[in-house]
């Protein structure tokens, strides 16, 4: 009976400390990819949940507009950010469906599609739009970001 509790405890504790492992780990910008009036962000250590996401958004706006000049908008107001995990980094184009940086030299100048989140703002208007795994969010006046009911 010990010998299972034990078990069970140390099994726990493993669980554990794996989760917060991966929560814990902090995100790290490795690079910016401009294009026009998008931005493509990739991230190392990428939050793991959509709210997750939305945090890191959230705290990272700020910085993200002095250090890289993103958001780029253009005269109506429009544009589009794409965060990306950089996971193993950049990679030859190869015969998988890969994410290419045309501003970069090749041949590893691609990363494997794993999409993190998209955060836009439309044509004429003032709300911002996050897209992060199944939700999304809209960013009020008060600039609190509101979820969006789900279109299932």
């Amino acid at each position: 009976m010990k010998k299972r509790t034990a078990c069970a405890g140390i099994l726990i504790f493993i669980a554990l400390s794996l989760v917060t492992g991966i929560n814990l780990s902090t995100p790290e910008i490795k690079a910016v990819h401009l294009e026009g009036h998008a931005a493509r962000i990739l991230l190392k250590n990428p939050p793991f949940t959509a709210r997750g996401a939305l945090a890191w958004w959230q705290e990272n706006q700020t910085h993200l507009k002095s250090h890289y000049g993103i958001p780029q908008e253009d005269s109506d107001g429009v544009f589009y950010i794409s965060v990306w995990d950089f996971a193993d980094g950049y990679k030859e184009e190869g015969r998988k469906d890969r994410l290419c940086f045309e501003d970069m030299s090749g041949p590893r100048n691609c990363i494997d599609k794993n999409w993190i989140m998209t955060v836009s703002r439309a044509r004429n208007t003032k709300k911002i739009y996050v897209e992060a795994g199944n939700s999304r969010w809209v960013q009020d006046a008060t600039g609190e970001f509101i979820r969006l009911a789900d279109d299932n």
